[in-house]
């Protein structure tokens, strides 16, 4: 009992002296590799058959750090159980050794015709007392010259956004998630300087990898400038500069909420009294932004009907012929506003039509809509008949998925979009 007593109050005496832990040491180990091919580059001299496990102090090709504000070279890791017949390899292999535990240290490197590495290390404490310890951490050297030019694919509902801005700021955090395996040292020879650019009517957008610092991470985020849908869309995606595929998808999702189904809010017809004229045209408004459902032009056509009602006997007017077997539309034209929110649907004429022929109507049929930037089929609408057109029902449009009207709707009738203009 007197010897443990004894114990107790040496080790009291030395806290209360302010002694610490001795701040032990450790290794850093790692291979340094071609960050464009992925080989592995030898810095150091070769004993025989044995690549890489001699040191070469004078070598233009070096690893070293600032430990303690001196320069450490880097050594070979040695042979070791490396033979000539057991085929290790020990290419790229390096070693720094003495890292006081707790340090952040600078590691460079550099080598003829490759870009120089600068980065940094920080060799954390261990819980347990160990004298000494290993790491792992490996370097990207890039060829001096090369560059991947990123390409964003941005895109919302599978379809590509146009003038959305890309931006891609720099990450202090070393992000591994799209790489091999394996730790790399994040280069640190970079401003935090964010890059920018803006999609095009294809929906990508083209961030030159000069702009970047090969093997540095980059978070990006893409955001549409003006609300679609009442939302706003962004989308993100991490790259890691020269290793990454050039090729970068970027979908966007929506904040906010809105109305999934689409609908008419109210149109110029609604009133079924209103006559619109000769050249009168269809105009409605929708509760989001629209667009014509690609590929079915073709089923867009009008029926006229004008009876001679003040008996002249002169000829009714008619419409342009339609023709089928093309993929446009010879009867009907479709305009939409630049907001998507408003549709204006007109009729082209052959010959003119008679205003004192009361009761003259011309119906529009097959104009297939969809709200903007959506491929659900689910989601799509039309006006008018449908009829046996093969690109709606190739879509997926149903019979029964008719435009309704919130306007001309009441409470337990939902009432179906007007398609036929009263002329005269």
């Amino acid at each position: 009992m007197n010897k443990l007593t004894q114990k107790f109050l040496v080790v009291s005496v030395l806290a209360l002296a302010g002694c610490d832990r001795e701040t032990n040491h450790g290794r850093l180990v790692g291979f340094v590799v071609d960050g464009q091919s992925g080989q592995r580059l030898n810095f150091f001299k070769a004993d025989g058959d044995k690549q890489n496990v001699d040191d070469d102090k004078d070598s233009q090709s070096q690893v070293y750090a600032v430990i303690d504000g001196e320069f450490r070279r880097a050594k070979p890791c040695g042979s070791g159980d490396l033979t000539e017949k057991n085929a290790i390899e020990a290419d790229g292999c390096f070693q720094l050794e003495d890292i006081p535990e707790g340090m952040t240290i600078p590691i460079f490197a550099q080598a003829p015709n490759y870009e120089r590495f600068v980065g940094e290390y920080t060799y954390e404490e261990l819980d347990d007392d160990i004298e000494h310890s290993q790491r792992v951490a490996n370097i990207r050297l890039f060829p001096k010259g090369f560059s991947v030019d990123y390409r964003f694919n941005v895109s919302y509902g599978n379809q590509p956004v146009a003038k959305t801005q890309v931006f891609c700021q720099y990450l202090a955090v070393n992000d591994n998630s799209l790489q091999v395996d394996g730790e790399f040292l994040t280069p640190k020879n970079t401003s935090t300087t964010t890059v920018s650019a803006t999609t095009g009517d294809d929906g990508v957008a083209v961030i030159p990898g000069a702009q970047l610092v090969n093997g540095a991470s980059y978070h990006c985020e893409a955001v549409l400038s003006q609300p679609l849908d009442g939302r706003t869309l962004a989308g993100q995606a991490n790259i890691v500069a020269g290793v990454s595929q050039g090729d970068q998808l970027i979908a966007l999702s929506a904040s906010g909420t809105t109305d999934p189904t689409l609908y008419a809010v109210r149109s110029n017809i609604d009133d079924p009294n209103v006559l619109v004229g000769a050249n009168g045209k269809l105009i409605i408004t929708f509760n989001r932004p629209v667009e014509i459902v690609p590929g079915t032009a073709n089923c867009q056509t009008a029926t006229a009907s004008a009876p001679d009602t003040d008996n002249d006997r002169a000829p009714a007017g008619t419409l342009v012929t339609d023709d089928p077997t093309n993929a446009v539309s010879e009867q009907v034209t479709v305009d939409v506003s630049g907001d998507g929110l408003t549709m204006s649907i007109g009729f082209r004429a052959a010959t003119t039509f008679d205003t004192d022929d009361r009761g003259t109507t011309v119906s529009l049929n097959g104009i297939v809509v969809r709200p903007r930037a959506t491929a659900d089929a689910r989601q799509a609408r039309y006006i008018g008949a449908l009829g046996a057109c093969p690109a709606a029902t190739a879509y997926g449009v149903e019979n029964t998925l008719t435009l309704k009207n919130q306007r001309l709707s009441t409470p337990g009738n939902t009432a179906t979009q007007p398609g036929v203009l009263k002329l005269f």
